[in-house]
């Protein structure tokens, strides 16, 4: 089967180009719908199985890989390393309601960058795809604290400055947002100060947690159980 391809083209050049790779042919289209209903996205390319997808990683250019976890031939190692061929596409994961936590910190460790639950609406699909192509590790909210929820892993709880991490107020607050799926707009908007602000924080939390980047962050939060 040849990827189909759309076209869709932006007239000012810059827009987010996304590959969309899924099982279903009604899932697979409804999405590149959607998609294609913004201004600011263009989908270039629309697969069914693992083959598919290796040859449009080879002819095509996209920013951004939205694979369902149905996807015939799923292989996330393989498909991870051909994103880094194309100029480090970044992925982000359509899971099932009945996903299993360790899919997700796996996925998390391997170096996806955003997670949407097949039952998602129209409005979260796109702001995952601009919080994604920005930078951010999108994590829906519900299924963040699922994960939070689970009994996998320790209880221990920050209670305050100074004790166990060593972190202020403030830095808690922001890291218990970040497990719970906000954005740095999202945590500033919460906490009522600037997203330049929220920057400084994470990389001082950063630096006191030993973690480089959000991923590493959210993982931390698994293993030490920064939850409420």
């Amino acid at each position: 089967m040849e990827p189909e391809m759309s076209q869709e083209k932006n007239s000012n050049g810059e827009s987010v180009k996304i590959a969309v790779a899924c099982h279903f042919p009604l899932l697979r289209e409804g999405i590149s719908k959607i998609l294609e209903e913004d201004a600011g996205v263009e989908v270039v390319a629309r697969v069914s199985n693992l083959i598919d997808l290796i040859q449009s990683c080879e002819e095509f250019e996209f920013d951004i890989l939205l694979l369902d976890v149905d996807l015939r031939g799923l292989n996330l190692t393989r498909i991870l390393n051909l994103m880094k061929k194309n100029k480090g596409a970044k992925v982000i994961l359509i899971i099932d309601n009945d996903y299993n936590e360790n899919l997700l910190i796996n996925a998390i460790r391997s170096g996806v960058r955003g997670y949407l639950v097949k039952d998602t609406d129209s409005k979260h699909l796109v702001k995952s795809v601009n919080a994604v192509y920005n930078g951010e590790l999108w994590v829906e909210r519900k299924l963040m604290g699922k994960v939070l929820d689970g009994t996998a892993y320790p209880t221990k709880t920050v209670r305050g400055k100074g004790e166990i991490y060593d972190l202020t107020e403030t830095e808690i607050k922001i890291i218990k947002l970040v497990l719970n799926g906000y954005t740095n707009k999202d945590v500033a908007d919460e906490l009522y100060i600037s997203e330049k602000t929220v920057k400084f924080h994470l990389y001082k939390v950063f630096k006191k947690l030993k973690v480089k980047n959000r991923s590493e962050l959210i993982l931390f939060g698994f293993r030490h159980g920064l939850v409420n």
